[in-house]
Formats: structure tokens, sequence, C-alpha cells
């Protein structure tokens, strides 16, 4: 009986120790899980972060870009916006000069009526038919610019007429009408032509003026800057208080 409880005791030691024994062993085991998924949580919340950081660094290059795409076409606008500005105060500037040209020319001829002396019968009937074949053909073709706004029949009528007249009182008018026709229609170099003949020629003509002015616009418009200024220079200069003197001043303020 007595070797029973002894026995007895034993296994229950024994049961009791082996059920402490595996505690630890539980524990250890449950340990290096936690520490696997500790783990695992702290690397995929460092790889979102690098996420989250690249898609912040791709948003700010957008927006980078964005902003450089915006700015080169508020650049491209300005550089619209001013030459279009240009080309209207260049339009503006034609439109005065050609009012101007029309009320000088006006003016002239209703001058040149006012002062015509009465001449004696005799020198009047010889010089009647010149002088009327001279005025007709130059009314005809100052109209076709005033009136029928005919510029290209404009321009072979007065060729004719600098041609059959070329001692004309209206010579020098009508080479700077010619010019400014030429001009207009593009043909810079045969309008330098006509402009220098007036300078050249007619040096006492109120045409001067406007003619050293459109060299200038001319060697402008063919990238001559220092011959631009020059001429521009001399307008002012030579022509002081006139209207081209005036346009001259503006366009020497442009360099």
């Amino acid at each position: 009986m007595k070797l029973n409880m002894i026995t007895a005791t034993s296994v229950a030691v024994l049961f009791s120790a082996s059920i402490y024994a595996a505690a630890p062993v539980e524990e250890a085991g449950s340990s290096s899980k936690a520490v696997a998924v500790t783990s695992t949580a702290s690397s995929l919340s460092l790889e979102q972060r690098i996420e989250r950081l690249e898609r912040m660094l791709q948003a700010r290059n957008q927006v980078q870009l964005d902003l450089q795409n915006q700015v080169e076409d508020m650049s491209n606008s300005m550089s619209t916006l001013v030459g279009q500005l240009e080309q209207s105060n260049y339009q503006i500037e034609q439109m005065i000069e050609r009012q101007r040209e029309i009320y000088q020319e006006m003016d002239r001829r209703f001058a040149q009526v006012q002062s015509s002396p009465v001449t004696a019968k005799s020198a009047t009937d010889s010089a009647a038919p010149t002088a009327a074949g001279e005025d007709q053909a130059y009314d005809a073709a100052v109209a076709l610019v005033m009136q029928d706004k005919d510029y290209d029949a404009a321009i072979p009528a007065f060729q004719g007429f600098i041609a059959d007249y070329p001692k004309s009182t209206y010579a020098p008018n009508a080479h700077y009408w010619l010019g400014q026709l030429q001009y207009t229609r593009g043909q810079r170099d045969a309008a330098s032509e006509q402009f220098n003949k007036v300078v050249n020629d007619y040096p006492q003509s109120n045409k001067v003026a406007e003619s050293l002015l459109k060299l200038g616009i001319i060697a402008q418009f063919q990238n001559n800057n220092e011959e631009a200024k020059s001429l521009f220079a001399r307008v002012v200069k030579e022509h002081p208080n006139t209207a081209a003197a005036g346009l001259a001043q503006n366009r020497l303020a442009q360099f």
C-alpha cells in the first residue's frame, strides 16, 4: 500500500514537471511568431512610406511641368500680343500719314490755283496745251489713289507721268507717290529708289522729310538698324517740328 502511494506521488510530480516544462517551449514559439509578424508589419510600413514619397515626388514634378507649360503659354501669348500691338501701331501710323498726305496735296493744289497769275492771251495760248496735258495726267494719277483707290492702276499712271513730264513741278510729288504705292505693295527696293530720287534731286520739296522717314522704315524692315537710326535722326535734325520728325522720334525710341 505504501509502495503504491510513493509511485502515485512520483507520477504526479513527473506529470506536473512535464506540464510546467512544456510551458516555456510554447511561450518561446509564440514570441518568435510575434517577432516575425512585427517585422513584417514594419517592413510593409516602410514600403508604404517609400511609395507615398514617390507619389508625392511624381505629383510635385507634374505640378512643376504644368506650371512651366503655363509660363511658356503665357510667354507665347504675350509675344503674340506685342506683335499685334506693333502691327496695329504701324497701321495707325500709315493711316495718319496717308490722311496727312491727302490734306497736304489738297492744300498744295488749292494754293497753286490761288497764286496762278493771269497772263497775256498769247502766252496762255502757247503754254496751254502743255500745261493742260501735264495737269490732266497728274490729276488722273492722283485720282486713282484718292478717289478710286485703284493702287495697281496708279503705279503705271505715275510712271507714265514721270516719263512724259520729267521737269514738271509735280515731279517730286509723283516720285513720292510712286514710292509710296510700291512700298505698300512690298516692292521696297523700287520704293527706295523713288524716295532717294526725291531726297537727292528735289532737296527743296516738302516730300523730303516723308521720303527720309520711309527710307528709314525700309532700312528697319531690312534689319539695317544703323542706317535706319541714321535716317530717323536726320529727319529729326533737318526737319524739326514736322509730323515726319515726330514719327521718326518714335521710331528712334524703339531701339
